[in-house]
């Protein structure tokens, strides 16, 4: 569960960069449609980043020694 969070958190963090980077990018260039439709990521963006952390925090790693 420990990497399926931090897989998670890296994609949360891709999505929202692309969404902020290419949305307002398409915005200034005038085309509404494509910066609707990557704008759109950033908030699934966060969901993913925040899911990510709460399960990365809450679950051990895999690899802790057992004393």
């Amino acid at each position: 569960m420990h990497q399926a969070g931090r897989v998670t958190i890296y994609i949360g963090i891709i999505l929202t960069a692309i969404g902020l980077i290419i949305g307002f990018t398409a915005m200034f260039m005038d085309h509404d449609d494509v910066a609707k439709m990557f704008l759109g990521l950033v908030p699934i963006g966060f969901v993913l980043l925040l899911a990510g952390t709460v399960t990365s925090q809450l679950s051990s790693p895999r690899n802790k020694l057992k004393e």
